[in-house]
């Protein structure tokens, strides 16, 4: 039976999603929501992962689920790269706080997300190299490329966004951005999934940076799955949700794809 549990690491609430079984070490794996989603939103997805013997994590970013403010839906979208810079932040916090709880360690630790909680996952990727490996649901890992897109859509809306708030944002993020850093994934077996009539993070992303882990000479190929689902936009397909299930076990728990 599974069982969810309500926990706070530094005042980050999340859910830990597990089988009931006297099982203390057990493989991780942090699943990070979209933009306006929230921890629960997520429990399908936790629910696939969980019953292949992980540990569940699910914590709610900035402005979301529990840490919305009154102004939370407002900014979100203005914010929207403090928020991904603040969950990359904040992940090892998550996981040194789990592990005094005798709940997590960084030697077992994967990562994935959905949206705006994949393209988080791609600058944890860059950032920590003790992540086993990862999923990307419909993200985008071109940082600058996506942001300039971004300010283009809160432009056309009337979105007042100063060039020098632009300037400073993309400069942030620079060191984040996978496309421009592949040697930082360092061979780590990765899965992504996009829908091809994805308008919201457009599948072309996914599909730029499959090409061009494939033509690296620092990445084996053997290491990426890349599964492009035909007549899907922006939601993870019941099938996408199975077959990383499947992919994240056989990777974390039967070490087939690894590296490590």
């Amino acid at each position: 039976m599974l069982t969810i549990k309500n926990e706070y690491i530094e005042n980050i609430p999340l859910l830990l999603v597990e089988e009931e079984d006297s099982i203390r070490e057990k493989p991780i794996f942090f699943f990070l929501h979209g933009i306006t989603s929230a921890k629960e939103h997520n429990l399908h997805i936790a629910y696939t992962i969980a019953q292949k013997g992980f540990r569940v994590i699910l914590p709610d970013a900035l402005h979301h689920g529990e840490r919305e403010t009154t102004d939370s839906e407002r900014m979100r979208y203005r914010l929207f790269w403090k928020i991904i810079l603040q969950s990359i932040e904040e992940f090892p916090l998550l996981v040194e706080g789990l592990a005094k709880k005798g709940l997590a360690s960084k030697e077992n630790i994967a990562i994935g997300g959905t949206s705006m909680g994949a393209i988080t996952t791609f600058g944890a990727l860059a950032t920590y190299k003790w992540i086993k490996s990862a999923v990307a649901f419909m993200g985008a890992p071109q940082y600058d490329q996506f942001a300039k897109q971004m300010f283009q859509v809160a432009d056309e809306s009337g979105m007042d966004i100063k060039e020098g708030e632009k300037e400073a944002i993309l400069a942030k993020i620079e060191p984040y951005d996978l496309s421009s850093h592949l040697e930082l994934l360092n061979n780590r077996p990765l899965f992504i999934w996009h829908g091809k009539e994805d308008k919201t993070v457009p599948f072309a992303y996914s599909l730029a940076f499959t090409k061009q882990l494939q033509e690296s000479s620092t990445f084996n190929s053997n290491h990426l799955t890349f599964y492009a689902e035909d007549g899907v936009d922006h939601k993870i397909s019941r099938k996408a949700m199975l077959e990383a299930g499947t992919w994240i076990s056989e990777v974390m728990i039967e070490n087939k794809h690894a590296i490590y």
